[in-house]
């Protein structure tokens, strides 16, 4: 029991950090059928149906590390079959690996990598995406091209002001 215990309190230690640390979409929680967290190194991990949620983020995974610097969470990486992410109905996004860095508000996903946002659909053995530019960079490896969908409401003038889908070989910017 007393084992139990420091895991709790560890837990809930990094939790309150991830509180501090969150941008403005609010407090970060972590759910997970196990943790540890290492004080001295910063870091935790969890494993077994671990959920992270941030706002209207949701993020699913197997296995799940966040990495923290003078109580600060700074990167989560996930692993799963998939690892699912979903920001509200306008993005989502799944792949066997997933890197969340928190500062630069940046997710890098490798391995059968997808990411819809506002119905245009990226895949690649490797993606890039920035939360905040909107910018989806996607490279290929081995047989795996990259591939690009607009859906044809997307491709009428007007119809999503911000957004448009302009592809070249190497990187996309939705």
């Amino acid at each position: 029991m007393p084992r139990h215990r420091s895991v709790l309190g560890a837990s809930l230690a990094l939790l309150a950090s991830l509180a501090c640390a969150a941008p403005a979409e609010g407090p970060i929680s972590v759910s997970a059928d196990s943790g540890r967290f290492e004080q001295a190194a910063g870091t935790g991990v969890y494993s077994g149906n671990v959920e992270l949620l941030q706002g209207n983020r949701t993020m699913q995974a197997e296995k799940m590390s966040l990495f923290t610097k003078d109580g600060e969470l700074v990167r989560v990486e996930a692993t799963g079959t998939p690892v699912k992410l979903s920001e509200g109905e306008d993005l989502e996004a799944h792949a066997s690996n997933l890197v969340y860095d928190i500062k630069a508000r940046t997710l890098v996903l490798t391995g059968d990598a997808f990411i819809r946002h506002k119905g245009n659909t990226f895949e690649g053995a490797k993606v890039e995406y920035s939360l905040d530019s909107k910018r989806v960079d996607a490279s290929s490896e081995g047989d795996q091209r990259v591939r690009l969908v607009i859906p044809a409401e997307n491709q009428i003038p007007g119809n999503d002001k911000k957004d448009n889908g302009n592809a070249d070989s190497e990187s996309a910017t939705p």
